[in-house]
């Protein structure tokens, strides 16, 4: 492949990157929903489950598992 067709290929995904945050980045600012600012930088909620009545685990220090003879 030449190097211009390979250049304009990495600059045209690089331009609708660009494109792409942009628009999300109006769309926030316009009040409208958008990806931009989304569960990630804001906090997730934790999910509404009820507690489980599973078993608990508990974690051994690393000495209590040496085999002693």
């Amino acid at each position: 492949m030449n190097p211009w067709v390979q250049n304009l290929l990495a600059l045209t995904l690089v331009g609708l990157c660009l494109a792409y945050v942009i628009w999300q980045a109006f769309a926030s600012l316009r009040g409208k929903r958008s990806k931009l600012g989304s569960c990630c930088s804001k906090g997730c909620n934790p999910p509404a489950t009820a507690p489980s009545k599973s078993e608990k685990i508990i974690f051994f220090p690393s000495d209590m598992l040496l085999k002693r003879p």
